[in-house]
């Protein structure tokens, strides 16, 4: 992949990850009550809290594969990781945020010094994983809470995520 296409895929990526999904989990998460985050809603489904941390191991492991080339990364596997301990809602956005800051401080740097180190068969799977699980997580968090988000009304758009990346120099 050409260097300039391979940054500004690096950019699209971390501008949806950091600029689009980050405030849609945030929202979603502080949205509900603290005993909503670890409730099961049926047996065979993971709760959101579960869910949340999941999509958050999921971008630190790949963050780690990027900051540390000894890193195991994904030797093991994720599909079942969906821990449940009961953290206050506060702690879980805690976590949400450092996790999509270090991937995205991670991902500039890549972007400005050596794309070159960056699988993009990995990103382009962690932006799809993120946005299938938030995608879960929006939909439960709506149902319990009965609120209407408005992300696009609100700015978290397509046309709006162009912008900021048209903007960006790489």
């Amino acid at each position: 992949m050409e260097n300039e296409t391979l940054k500004l895929f690096i950019n699209i990526s971390r501008g949806r990850m950091y600029n689009h999904y980050l405030p849609k989990l945030l929202q979603s998460v502080q949205s509900i009550k603290n005993e909503d985050l670890w409730e099961k809603e049926m047996e065979s489904l993971n709760p959101i809290g579960s869910i949340v941390l999941h999509i958050c191991e999921h971008i630190n492991r790949l963050t780690a594969l990027y900051t540390n080339k000894n890193h195991e990364g994904f030797k093991s596997g994720i599909e079942d990781y969906f821990p449940v301990p009961n953290l206050p809602k506060e702690r879980v956005t805690e976590i949400i945020q450092h996790s999509f800051d270090a991937l995205d401080t991670e991902l500039g740097n890549q972007a400005v010094c050596s794309p070159i180190k960056i699988d993009i068969h990995n990103l382009f799977h962690l932006v799809e994983h993120t946005g299938y699980h938030l995608g879960q997580i929006v939909d439960r968090s709506k149902r319990l809470t009965n609120i209407s988000y408005h992300f696009c009304q609100n700015g978290i758009n397509e046309r709006n995520l162009r912008l900021l990346i048209e903007g960006r120099e790489f």
